[in-house]
C-alpha cells in the first residue's frame, strides 16, 4: 500500500465529519428560542452545507475518486465563512471547540479539493481511473475524525443549552 492508497480516503471521512459539525451547528442556531432571522438564516443555511458534505463524502467513498473539486472547494470556503460568522453572531450559544473542529475538517477538504485541481490544471491529463480505497486508511481517518467530531458535537449541544446564569442544564432519572 503506498501513501497515495493510504490517504486517499481522508476528505470522504473528513467531509463527514466536518458536514455532521456544520449541521449540528446550524441546527443549534435554528432551535434556539431567542435565535433572530439572522441567526435562523445563517441555520438554515449551515444545516444545508452540512448535508452537502455528508452527501459529497459519500459520493466520494463511493467514486473513489473526488467528484466535483471545484464544487467542493467553494462549499469548503462558504462553509468556514458560515460558522465564523455564527461564532461572532451568537458567541454566547456557540461552541468554539465545534466551530474549530469543523473549520479544520473543512480545510482538509478544502486542501485535497486545491491539490486535486491544481494537479488536474498542470497535468493536462484526463482524470485516472477509480482505484480502491484503503481499508486501513479509511479506519484510521474515521478513529481520528472521532476523536474530533464527538467531543465538538457535544460541546456544540452544551453551547446551544447554555443558560444565562453560565450553567447547562443536567437531565437526572432520580425518583423512576
Amino acid at each position: 500500500m503506498n501513501a497515495a492508497t493510504f490517504v486517499r480516503s481522508w476528505p470522504s471521512v473528513s467531509a463527514w465529519g466536518a458536514g455532521l459539525i456544520t449541521a449540528a451547528l446550524g441546527a443549534g442556531a435554528i432551535t434556539r428560542p431567542d435565535s433572530g432571522a439572522v441567526a435562523n438564516g445563517l441555520g438554515i443555511g449551515l444545516v444545508a452545507l452540512g448535508l452537502a458534505a455528508l452527501f459529497w463524502g459519500g459520493a466520494v467513498l463511493w467514486a473513489g475518486r473526488l467528484v466535483k473539486p471545484r464544487a467542493a472547494f467553494a462549499g469548503t470556503l462558504a462553509a468556514i465563512v458560515a460558522v465564523t460568522t455564527l461564532l461572532f453572531l451568537v458567541p454566547a450559544h456557540t461552541s468554539v471547540i465545534a466551530v474549530a473542529a469543523a473549520s479544520l475538517l473543512h480545510i482538509v477538504v478544502g486542501a485535497s479539493a486545491a491539490v486535486h485541481l491544481r494537479r488536474e490544471r498542470r497535468s493536462g491529463e484526463p482524470r485516472r481511473t477509480a482505484q480502491p480505497m484503503s481499508v486501513l486508511g479509511l479506519l484510521v481517518a474515521a478513529a481520528i475524525i472521532a476523536v474530533v467530531v464527538t467531543p465538538a458535537l457535544g460541546a456544540t449541544q452544551n453551547a446551544v443549552l447554555l443558560r444565562d446564569d453560565g450553567t447547562v442544564p443536567v437531565i437526572t432519572h432520580e425518583g423512576h
